[in-house]
């Protein structure tokens, strides 16, 4: 194991880690205390969180079943995370969603659409991939109404769209959201000549938002994006293994 997910495994691991993240969430509103709930736990339970089981076990069973239906028509798997915290937004029971990257490329070979087979037999899976591109432009068409230009789609930069749209459903059905993305720097186990590194604050900066500049999504930085019930807002950062 090594990249960024060991990243994230040595961070949860660490004695510090509730200050590091709440470092990370400074200005955000957020706060993530012991009493707190997270996922991954360590490098023994290294298990990335799957969002609905998440939602099940620290939410309620019904919002867990209502997101799986509003992404996918047929079972699958929902996307899986790098870590997820519950946490506490502005005196309200909030969530925290961690996306990682340990390199140029981790985060650059992202900007392509949800791979599709168009040999595929399978109707189920036909219809998922009809569903998610419905979900994910459901969710642009509503936070387009407040920030033009946003533009996330199924189609382009499948993952950060997906973790746009999965932050403004859990805002809509009433779950403040803290969307991170969180890049390592100087993750020397990805040292093998051929990946960049992030070495600085300023390489993570440019190289994240020159990908959510690909979708709009530079446009929805560091702002509250309302969402009737509750809102979300996204961030970038970085931090040293």
């Amino acid at each position: 194991m090594k990249g960024s997910k060991y990243a994230i495994l040595k961070m949860v691991k660490s004695s510090n880690f509730l200050n590091d993240l709440n470092g990370l969430l400074k200005k955000t509103g957020a706060t993530v205390t012991t009493y707190d709930n997270w996922m991954p736990k360590s490098i023994r339970y290294d298990k990335e969180a799957e969002l609905n089981d998440f939602l099940k076990y620290n939410f309620n069973h019904q919002i867990a079943n209502d997101i799986t239906y509003w992404w996918l028509n047929k079972d699958a798997t929902t996307p899986n995370w790098d870590l997820i915290s519950t946490c506490t937004i502005d005196g309200e029971r909030g969530i925290v969603l961690v996306e990682a990257k340990a390199h140029f490329y981790e985060l650059e070979n992202e900007s392509k659409g949800k791979p599709f087979d168009i040999n595929t037999k399978s109707d189920g899976t036909k219809e998922n991939h009809r569903q998610i591109d419905e979900a994910i432009e459901l969710a642009n068409n509503e936070i387009n109404k407040n920030y033009s230009g946003v533009a996330i789609s199924r189609d382009n930069c499948y993952q950060l769209s997906n973790r746009v749209a999965h932050a403004w459903w859990l805002a809509n059905q009433g779950i403040p959201v803290v969307l991170m993305y969180l890049g390592f720097k100087d993750v020397q186990d990805m040292n093998d000549g051929k990946n960049q590194l992030f070495t600085e604050d300023k390489d993570w900066q440019d190289c994240f938002i020159n990908h959510a500049k690909k979708v709009g999504v530079d446009k929805i930085i560091d702002k509250n994006v309302n969402c009737d019930k509750s809102s979300f807002v996204t961030i970038y950062r970085s931090i040293g293994v």
